[in-house]
């Protein structure tokens, strides 16, 4: 199982590749988001940005369990430096030994700390090559997406080593 938080899951979106992703991973691990990350996605669709829909199409929303709930609150009572779908997903990968795909700084300090398997986006866009789903012309394509729609640089030397 691997729990996408919300900037995770909305580079996949913006960059098209939420389905390959999932054929990625299909038969070995479910991509998933939290309640708290879908409300978080929701905000944008608020505002007539569409890219929501894709991962609401494509990724479907874990439960919560009650224990689980707990210590959601627990969390976000002794931080302030992550959103809600950071810390719910961090108690959830913790529970189920999930994996969890963050691009946030801070919510990789705290899974490390945890003992939470991380997933990054270089790590996804290595296995697409890697895998022949995607040839190196369609990682830089993709590369480019990710750039222009969420003004965020990608360093190619972590992709093509």
């Amino acid at each position: 199982m691997i729990l996408l938080d919300t900037d995770f899951a909305s580079v996949l979106a913006k960059a098209d590749i939420v389905e390959l992703v999932i054929k990625l991973f299909s038969g070995k691990h479910d991509l998933y988001i939290t309640p708290e990350v879908y409300e978080e996605l929701k905000v944008p669709e608020k505002y007539g940005f569409t890219f929501p829909q894709i991962i609401f199409q494509n990724i479907e929303i874990l439960t919560v369990e009650s224990e689980e709930q707990k210590q959601y609150l627990k969390l976000l009572n002794e931080t302030s430096v992550l959103g809600k779908g950071e810390i719910e997903s961090i108690v959830i990968c913790e529970n189920r030994s999930a994996i969890f795909a963050t691009l946030d700084n801070k919510a990789k300090e705290i899974s490390k700390e945890k003992g939470i398997k991380l997933l990054h986006i270089y790590s996804i866009l290595k296995l697409l090559l890697k895998t022949g789903i995607c040839s190196k012309n369609d990682i830089l394509d993709i590369i480019k997406k990710i750039e222009e729609t969420d003004k965020r640089s990608l360093n190619l030397n972590l992709i093509f080593d």
